[in-house]
């Protein structure tokens, strides 16, 4: 009986109360969330006075941060294969060898 009490008394909230209506476990996540974002938009160099009055020139600066990430990253990437894939080609080649 009382589950079902609190089934209607959940159906009968108004749209207001059901909008605002959070716990404190999701609080908790919605911090944690804005702070990684803040976090995030802090390392883009993104300012949050220029994400209100820009929105949209803010997501392509964020576009753009984000093909340089990657362009950083193809780079380092390829400085690491360099050195790698050679010792990892010569590694299996005497494996290859010392197996027969």
């Amino acid at each position: 009986m009382n589950d079902e009490q609190s089934l209607q008394s959940k159906s009968k909230r108004t749209f207001w109360q059901k909008l605002f209506a959070i716990s404190p476990s999701g609080l908790f996540k919605l911090i944690l969330i804005s702070l990684g974002v803040g976090i995030l938009l802090a390392i883009l160099d993104i300012d949050p006075t220029r994400v209100w009055s820009d929105f949209l020139g803010t997501i392509a600066d964020a576009w753009a941060k984000g093909w340089e990430l990657l362009d950083w990253a193809f780079e380092y990437f390829l400085l690491g294969a360099i050195l790698v894939v050679p010792i990892f080609l010569l590694l299996r080649v005497l494996n290859a060898v010392s197996k027969k």
